[in-house]
């Protein structure tokens, strides 16, 4: 009698939870089933996992979408990882709680400025408009940004943020840990392939690699958010010619496959020859080590032919840009004695570095002319001794006279931190086809979707990263509130 209730409790339990089994996958969406082995079926696929990519998955999470995220590399973070972390932006948490008044509409005509106006405005003027509500999701998500909040770029405003601890880890972490909370299934060392696309060239998802097989995922939406192209040096070539031969300390990830895919199904490709210039040793020294981080140092910047060119204070983009108006790759800093003769010391070998006991025996060493340096030097010299910087207009703090043997010369290589270009997007970061119709299915933002955003000069430290969050965010949530309708 006994056994006999047992069976009928069984027998009950397993109708009742075929029961609500039954009823729960009829009300599935075709989106939600379940997965077969190489195949998934989620709402929204994000691919890419850095600061545009993290904010569209919990965006597009948070407006009731399931999502997937797919990441390339063994990490999340993209180039924001090894970043310094920098954020710019207006009408911050941070800039109100400090008395700071920054209105966007400044920080959106800086930018326009910088461009030369040959920029998306509306585009331009969205990010900046949401820049503090951008500010404030980071701080919900458990973002902590530091009250020293500086100058960046070459505007004076105090604009640059920075998280407490961290540097760039300090912005990733957070929302990593959020996203995965919020239920967003991630997948590292998942590169995907390309774009899946039905008979009305709409895109319906991706094909990916993941434990050496073929994955593919079907989607209601795809979001583009894969990072840059400058670590390709056939795109390079195809999109950026400029930066030709440039150092790459970008994340290893900046393969510019995002782009490739996007172009793949039809997409215009917007590119303006540059890229985020920067300054660097070489390769195997970037500026987070001792030799690599002097390019920082404000001494006496000189060109291949001994002449001196800029303010040696102004902003690293600046420089770039004008050392490839005039054709020049590399240039070098003149110090004396009184700099990190030290750490110079550990370049001459590799030719990084160079000394002179004096000025004529340097310039020999750098096979730079003689007479030129020589005379660029005490110009400098007498300028110091003045207190003015009467060529370039060198703040008279940094204007110390270069007089003490032995002298030092660092040569600075052209160098790149990410790159521009990449598929037209809408407002709203739709893809645009090269006859201005929307791709239905296909979203960008972030560096893989910036060439809308600027023109030949990057504008200040912490710009890149704040336009991916800002416009991360909004495609996230734009394709999740689409999907429903």
């Amino acid at each position: 009698m006994l056994r006999k209730k047992q069976l009928v409790s069984l027998m009950a339990i397993l109708l009742i939870t075929a029961m609500i089994f039954g009823c729960t996958d009829q009300k599935k969406t075709g989106a939600e089933e379940k997965s077969t082995d190489g195949v998934k079926n989620v709402d929204v696929l994000v691919i890419g996992g850095g600061a545009a990519g993290l904010a569209a998955s919990i965006e597009a999470v948070d407006n009731g979408a399931s999502v997937l995220l797919l990441e390339k590399m063994p990490m999340l973070g993209g180039s924001t990882l090894i970043s310094a972390g920098i954020m710019y932006g207006a009408e911050t948490p941070a800039q109100k709680r400090l008395g700071i008044e920054e209105k966007w509409e400044d920080l959106a005509q800086y930018w326009i400025n910088m461009a030369e106006g040959n920029v998306d405005v509306d585009l331009i003027n969205y990010i900046a408009e949401h820049s503090g509500e951008t500010f404030g999701w980071l701080e919900e998500q458990g973002i902590e940004f530091s009250d020293d909040i500086v100058p960046q770029g070459v505007s004076p405003a105090l604009r640059g943020h920075t998280p407490k601890e961290g540097r760039g880890f300090g912005l990733i972490q957070p929302l990593e840990k959020t996203a995965k909370e919020k239920g967003v299934e991630i997948l590292l060392n998942t590169p995907a392939t390309k774009l899946i696309v039905n008979d009305k060239n709409e895109v319906v998802g991706a094909e990916a690699e993941h434990e050496g097989e073929k994955l593919v995922i079907n989607a209601k939406a795809v979001i583009l958010t894969t990072g840059g192209y400058d670590v390709n040096p056939d795109l390079i070539k195809q999109y950026a010619p400029r930066a030709n031969g440039h150092i790459s300390f970008s994340a290893r990830g900046n393969v510019g496959d995002g782009l490739i895919m996007a172009r793949d199904v039809g997409a215009d490709i917007v590119s303006k020859n540059s890229v985020i210039g920067f300054k660097g040793v070489a390769a195997q020294y970037p500026y987070t080590t001792p030799l690599g981080g002097l390019v920082f140092l404000p001494g006496l910047y000189v060109n291949p032919e001994g002449e001196r060119f800029v303010n040696e204070t102004i902003h690293y983009a600046v420089v770039h840009d004008i050392l490839a108006q005039n054709d020049f790759n590399e240039f070098y800093i003149i110090l004396d004695k009184n700099g990190p003769a030290e750490v110079l010391e550990t370049g001459i070998e590799e030719k990084y570095s160079f000394k002179g006991e004096t000025i004529e025996a340097l310039a020999e060493a750098m096979g730079v002319p003689v007479d030129s340096l020589k005379e660029t030097v005490e110009r400098y010299n007498n300028l110091a001794k003045n207190g003015e910087d009467t060529d370039y207009g060198k703040p008279a703090a940094l204007l110390s006279p270069i007089e003490a043997g032995p002298f030092y010369a660092l040569k600075v290589s052209q160098a790149m931190i990410g790159s521009f270009g990449g598929p037209r997007v809408t407002l709203e970061g739709r893809v645009l086809n090269t006859s201005g119709d929307v791709i239905k299915g296909l979203f960008a933002a972030g560096e893989v979707a910036n060439g809308q955003l600027y023109n030949q000069v990057y504008p200040a430290s912490g710009t890149s990263i704040a336009m991916s969050f800002s416009l991360g965010r909004l495609a996230g949530r734009t394709a999740a509130l689409e999907i429903k309708n």
